[in-house]
């Protein structure tokens, strides 16, 4: 139990190094903010000639020559909730959105023998109201084999393997859906619940870093090949692209970790606005988005493009990772349009993920369930199973 008394005082001792923070922030970003305002007078090739070669963080794309302006304004007035809710039925009619999530049921130590499952979830709204919607899962089980590791001698339960099974499902239900959608008109929109480039990879062993690598470039690949466009959200992004894109082209700002471009951006904007699309060239994981081998080798690093989106008066702006595909045929407004629309029904989040990850979702009495199934299942087949006394122990206490 929290010792609220003591929490207080510990917060108290260390105030001037939040006051100071906070300070120090504001300047930050009021500096960057000012270096961005300054950018429109030059051309993408003369922001580019300012720039070394190599990651820089962010690259202008051909957007910026046709709008020269850090930020584009919305432009459409909307009195109330109520205008804002028909503007965005009528822009998404006839539009098919989709979004995939997953959940999963990690293995618990204290029964003999492992098992985890994950579940993928899905929402497809064609936004015409003589077609069904489809909300539908995929289960999949994992036995002992592919949740067991070896580790220092001694087997252990991989919580990794069951992410990695998880993740890649989400990934194959998209792909399957726009490979399905390929050529339908209006063209239709996917979601990706997250960023495009994985940057929390590097962090991981070069097997599992790759794993997620090369999902994510099955992701772009797909979406390319189809011509069914593809938005990775991010709702609050800490991502720091144009903050470090800024840092080279201004060497006097500081480049602190703590400005971000979110940050940068929500003094510029309301809602509905959205920056250009600039091209991520972020330091790091960017390097292996490759596919091939040898002669055959295609370099992906450059195919993820990023826009930020005002998509909640109060919030930050959020961030939408585009295959660079869409802005070389000239989609990213009417996608955003459909970002937009989604944004209101769903109060400031895309509805289609909102509801992907309802149908997704596993709580922790369907936890409890699972298991009591895997019990009886285990009684039914004749497998022996055995439940660790600690965790009869808790449940008794709880």
């Amino acid at each position: 139990m929290l010792h609220t008394g003591r929490a207080a005082q510990a917060l108290e001792d260390n105030l001037h190094r939040f006051t100071g923070y906070d300070r120090a922030l504001s300047g930050d970003l009021s500096a960057f903010r000012a270096a961005l305002c300054d950018l429109p007078p030059k051309s993408a090739h003369e922001i580019e000639a300012q720039l070394p070669p190599g990651p820089v963080g962010a690259r202008p794309t051909e957007e910026w020559d046709g709008h020269r302006a850090p930020v584009l304004t919305f432009g459409v007035p909307m009195r109330n909730h109520e205008e804002a809710r028909a503007w965005a039925a009528e822009t998404l009619f006839d539009r098919i959105t989709f979004a995939s999530d997953g959940s999963q049921i990690q293995p618990m130590p204290d029964i003999s023998v492992p098992v985890a499952a994950v579940q993928v979830g899905w929402f497809e709204n064609p936004h015409n109201p003589n077609i069904p919607y489809v909300k539908d899962v995929r289960v999949e089980v994992l036995p002992p084999d592919q949740v067991f590791v070896p580790r220092g001698g001694v087997s252990v339960f991989s919580d990794q393997a069951v992410s990695l099974r998880r993740f890649a499902l989400e990934v194959d239900v998209l792909c399957e859906w726009m490979q399905e959608h390929a050529g339908v008109r209006p063209v239709p929109v996917a979601f990706f619940d997250g960023s495009l480039v994985v940057s929390f990879a590097e962090r991981l062993e070069p097997e599992t870093r790759d794993f997620y690598i090369a999902q994510v470039v099955r992701l772009l690949r797909t979406s390319e090949e189809t011509r069914v466009p593809l938005v990775g959200y991010v709702d609050d992004s800490r991502a720091r692209d144009l903050t470090t894109m800024l840092g080279h082209l201004v060497p006097a700002l500081d480049r602190g970790e703590s400005v971000t471009d979110a940050g940068i951006l929500r003094g510029l904007m309301r809602w509905g606005d959205r920056t250009p699309a600039w091209t991520c060239a972020r330091e790091g994981v960017l390097a292996a988005y490759r596919v091939g081998e040898g002669e055959d080798e295609t370099y992906l690093g450059d195919r993820v493009c990023f826009i930020y989106l005002k998509t909640a008066e109060p919030q930050v702006p959020a961030r939408l990772d585009l295959p660079r595909w869409i802005v070389e045929d000239g989609l990213v407004e009417d996608v955003v349009q459909v970002v937009r629309a989604e944004c209101v029904v769903g109060n400031g989040y895309p509805y289609a993920i909102e509801t992907a990850d309802a149908v997704a979702v596993i709580t922790a009495e369907d936890r409890r369930r699972f298991y009591g199934l895997f019990e009886q299942f285990a009684e039914r087949n004749g497998i022996r199973l055995t439940v660790a006394s600690k965790i009869q122990s808790k449940g008794r206490r709880r």
